[in-house]
């Protein structure tokens, strides 16, 4: 009670603090409002196989395997998913209660930031007195606000699974919150020998790990620290003890990364097993996607913000791009001259390179998609900063002008803010704006097809498909589609063209796409009547042709596999039932998967084959995680007295 009042008398006596503080906590209201617009918005692509598994939950046992058997990072994002359990019943139903925790997410990345750029900024002024906190507290305030408003990161806080890059960013700026403050510490009290040491420790270790198991590009969170050391940082007085290790420390993480990055490239030798385009495609299509970033970032189109940029057309000729050219110098040059000027220039070779540190993993080598906007999450706090410190060390004459027009263009992407998030707060119009704007899109068709289906709406998905076949006459999964709807629509010439072309695709020399959810969704209304001009056996030969191909995914193969093996149980065609369940297992020792064919086994008196291979080859490799391997273990022992029961009830 004491401390609160002392707490208020205090403000009292600083009223611009306590006028600050107001500001400060009403623009984070703004941008909590401003983003509720948009937490009725839609699940997507991504979303559907992290979140399926929250089904799966029932005990404790079960949580512990949800929250360690995770394959989106190598990782695991143990931590993400945790975070996930608390939506475990809002899946798939409601997607508000995914987004809201985002939003808040996104809003305390804002404080962090308001507080790093405080610490940061009195690290650089290092004088005292209230006009100096005042100045302190401006540079802050307008960093964290202009960060938190860039529509750019709506396509991290309005995409359920995109908590893991927000989360991960949460770490990131927590670590340098405290290795910062660490840092103020040793320059305020230099007569103790180890100050700060502890929250210098805690940021880059501590919270390093933290962030990695969140997502894991949150290894760069040291790299963050260089770049702050040998930028911003490189004439600040008082932290010079230490500061050799310091850079050394992080420089060692910069080594690391590097090297894995130099595996990756004789990894891949310039082949990605299920990418369109090479690594050398990738490297040389990236630098244009980083410019393009920083326009969105800074002049943004609102219906260009969307989770749909699998149409992005990678470089092929350099030599016939000019623009593609300019940006690979460009980066290049600013790179350099961000290293040789970084003292003479810090505020700017700092937004450079921090912005570069960001991007070294997601934009580089690694076989990854060309283009994600959440990807300049972290990246975009950078130059966010250095515009606002450009704008305070503007001489005074200028200052005011400068200060006016930037009042306006805050207000300005206020309003784009608010346009953007009301737009993914409205589904239908949403899914139509993108399929639109991200003209030939497999995923942007795909999602508005499904949404025109849920409504019974045949003819206008079947249209959109049509219309996206002709502009990606290559793209397998949007002919599949097409397919699929004329089907059900009773459209006898498209279903025969479709099934010709899909068919077609299907004989190209390699596979990169995956064909079988399709597929798998056209057996199903085959099954269930709803499309009566493909037969069973005109839908196993397209599987078949599938299959033959060069298939760069094990899992492609496997899914494949199982299509076909449905339509054998549905044609019941025991032989193939039996034959493609083994070719299955040879592919991927499931344990569910071994269940299902002992029960076949069984099913066809094959007793002693069924026995043999439940004690010899079922159990006979377990699961590197204990817990999954408990239960498979469990799984395989009752397997095994399930055949011995079997075989003594029929030997009666």
């Amino acid at each position: 009670m004491f401390k609160y009042l002392s707490l208020l008398t205090y403000l009292k006596a600083h009223k611009h603090l306590f006028l600050q503080l107001m500001m400060f906590i009403t623009l984070i209201s703004l941008v909590t409002l401003i983003y509720f617009q948009g937490n009725t918005g839609s699940f997507y692509y991504d979303d559907y196989r992290p979140f399926g598994n929250l089904a799966n939950i029932t005990d404790l046992n079960s949580t512990f395997i949800y929250l360690t058997t995770e394959i989106s990072g190598t990782l695991g994002r143990p931590i993400s998913m945790l975070s996930f359990l608390f939506n475990i019943d809002d899946w798939p139903n409601n997607s508000t209660g995914f987004l809201n925790i985002n939003i808040f997410i996104h809003c305390a990345n804002g404080i962090f930031i308001f507080f790093l750029t405080y610490l940061i900024s009195a690290l650089l002024l290092n004088n005292k007195g209230e006009d100096n906190n005042r100045k302190l507290a401006f540079l802050a305030l307008s960093t964290s606000f202009f960060w938190l408003i860039l529509p750019i990161h709506v396509s991290t806080s309005l995409i359920a699974i995109q908590r893991m890059a927000g989360l991960s960013a949460f770490f990131v700026f927590a670590g340098l919150v405290s290795y910062v403050y660490g840092l103020r510490k040793q320059q305020q009290n230099p007569s103790v020998k180890n100050s700060g040491l502890a929250h210098q420790l805690t940021g880059i270790f501590v919270f390093t790990l933290l962030a990695m198991f969140t997502k894991e590009n949150g290894i760069l969170l040291p790299i963050f620290i260089l770049v702050l050391e040998t930028t911003l940082f490189i004439n600040v007085a008082g932290i010079e003890y230490r500061r050799k290790l310091r850079v050394r420390a992080c420089s060692l993480g910069l080594i690391v990364i590097l090297s894995y990055l130099v595996f990756s490239v004789i990894k891949y030798q310039n082949i990605y097993p299920n990418r369109d385009f090479t690594l050398t495609e990738r490297l040389i299509t990236q630098p244009q996607i980083l410019l393009q970033y920083i326009k969105l970032a800074f002049i943004p189109d609102v219906s260009a913000f969307n989770p749909f940029h699998d149409n992005y057309q990678f470089i092929t000729d350099l030599k016939s791009n000019p623009w593609a050219i300019f940006s690979i110098i460009f980066w290049m040059l600013s790179l350099v001259c961000s290293l040789v000027y970084r003292k003479r220039f810090p505020i700017v070779s700092f937004a450079i390179l921090w912005f570069l540190a960001a991007h070294i993993l997601e934009s580089s080598v690694l076989n990854l998609e060309l283009y994600f906007e959440h990807r300049n999450y972290v990246a975009l706090f950078g130059p966010c900063f250095a515009i606002i410190l450009g704008i305070f060390y503007t001489p005074e004459k200028y200052k005011n002008l400068l200060i006016g027009s930037f009042s306006l263009y805050i207000l300005l992407l206020l309003f784009l803010l608010f346009q953007t998030t009301t737009l993914w707060g409205q589904p239908q119009q949403a899914a139509e704006t993108w399929f639109m704007e991200q003209s030939g899109s497999p995923r942007a068709t795909e999602h508005l097809t499904i949404m025109y289906l849920e409504q019974n709406r045949l003819s206008e998905a079947l249209s959109i498909l049509e219309h996206q076949v002709k502009l990606c006459p290559d793209c397998i999964s949007s002919s599949l589609q097409a397919l699929l709807v004329s089907c059900i629509s009773n459209h006898k010439k498209l279903t025969k063209e479709y099934y010709e072309k899909s068919l077609q695709l299907s004989l190209r020399e390699s596979l990169t796409k995956n064909p079988s959810i399709v597929l798998a969704a056209l057996f199903r209304q085959i099954k269930s009547k709803n499309c009566s001009l493909i037969s069973l056996n005109e839908l196993k030969y397209l599987n078949e042709s599938f299959l033959s191909r060069k298939i760069a995914r094990v899992d492609t193969k496997i899914a494949l596999l199982v299509n076909l093996q449905q339509i054998a149980i549905e044609q019941n065609n025991n032989t193939d039932n039996l034959k493609l369940l083994w070719s299955i297992w040879d592919l991927k020792q499931d344990k569910n998967l071994g269940g299902v064919l002992v029960t076949n086994l069984l099913d066809n008196n094959l007793l002693v084959d069924a026995e043999h291979f439940a004690k010899n080859e079922m159990c006979q490799t377990l699961s590197s995680n204990p817990l999954v391997a408990e239960n498979e273990l469990q799984q395989c022992e009752s397997t095994v007295k399930r055949i011995e029961k079997f075989i003594k009830e029929k030997g009666e």
